[in-house]
């Protein structure tokens, strides 16, 4: 039968097979950043006032930060003030310099690493407006995990003891719960 005698598909886009899908409407294809809706209105709701860790470039006006993919990241120092790209990859490529705290736990079989480290890119704001600059990571051999970020290098080290306190215990309360598992079937 030619193409053309063939009955027309009802199904929809994405259940048709893949060679019956108009261009553009396979599961897998997603719109560039700039052929979506610009009306998803702004992401960044930074406070308008030049306060702690919102020290916005010359010429930038105040209020919320439109929604533009082509804006570059905000880049951090340790103090809070926004850096220039050229300083931001300067801390970026020191990396030790970046770590704050690091533990391995051991736990029976169980290792953990806990690390805090200095960002340099704000991972989002803080509810009292700040950028959230620190951050916790979980990881083993198969993962990791963001467990906690902070807006300060003192809550930072808080954060991490704290997190390793809580992970060692959780660690030791699940080896001790597995032995008597196998003890007593």
């Amino acid at each position: 039968m030619p193409a053309d005698d063939r009955p027309a598909d009802d199904r929809p886009a994405d259940e048709r097979p893949a060679d019956l899908r108009p261009p553009g409407q396979g599961p897998f294809d997603q719109r560039s950043a700039d052929q979506r809706s610009a009306d998803r209105g702004p992401v960044d709701r930074r406070p308008a006032d030049p306060g702690p860790g919102d020290r916005r470039p010359p010429g930038e006006p105040a209020g919320p930060r439109s929604a533009d993919p082509r804006r570059p990241p905000d880049y951090y120092r340790e103090d809070g003030r926004r850096a220039t790209a050229e300083e931001a990859q300067r801390l970026l490529l020191d990396v030790r310099g970046r770590l704050l705290a690091q533990d391995v736990i051991r736990v029976g079989a169980v290792v953990v690493v806990v690390s805090t480290w200095f960002t340099v890119i704000d991972l989002g704001i803080a509810a009292n407006g700040r950028p959230l600059l620190w951050q916790t990571i979980v990881s083993d051999h198969a993962m990791h995990a963001d467990i906690g970020q902070y807006t300060a290098r003192d809550k930072a080290l808080r954060g991490h003891a704290q997190a390793v306190a809580m992970i060692t215990g959780r660690l030791r309360g699940l080896v001790a719960r597995a032995a008597l598992d196998e003890a007593h079937p």
